[in-house]
């Protein structure tokens, strides 16, 4: 599986991570970030929602779980520590919830 990582907000620098069922939301930072560079995180947006990817997710299982929808989600790196990070997550939810029976 490929995911397509937007490395800016135009959505014109992109690159493509092949993602195995043991590939992390961190080895995908890492695979995009610059050498030497400082705090990145990955986010999904989604509907014009965004949300922070934690960076222990198994990335080949979070998408799966978007089914068909997979389509319509967009992943950016962000060049800023992740609010995932702090205790603010539990905000960030919605396409764990998300089943197919509700889409």
């Amino acid at each position: 599986m490929i995911l397509t990582v937007f490395l800016s907000n135009n959505e014109q620098i992109l690159t493509e991570v092949p993602i195995t069922p043991e590939t992390t939301c961190r080895d995908v930072v890492e695979f995009c970030k610059e050498p030497g560079e400082g705090s990145c995180h990955l986010a999904e947006v989604w509907r014009g929602n965004e949300r922070p990817i934690p960076f222990d997710h198994m990335m080949y299982d979070h998408l799966q779980k978007w089914g068909p929808r997979r389509e319509e989600v967009k992943f950016f790196l962000r060049h800023e520590e992740s609010p995932a990070e702090s205790n603010e997550q539990s905000k960030y939810t919605y396409p764990l919830v998300l089943s197919p029976k509700r889409i």
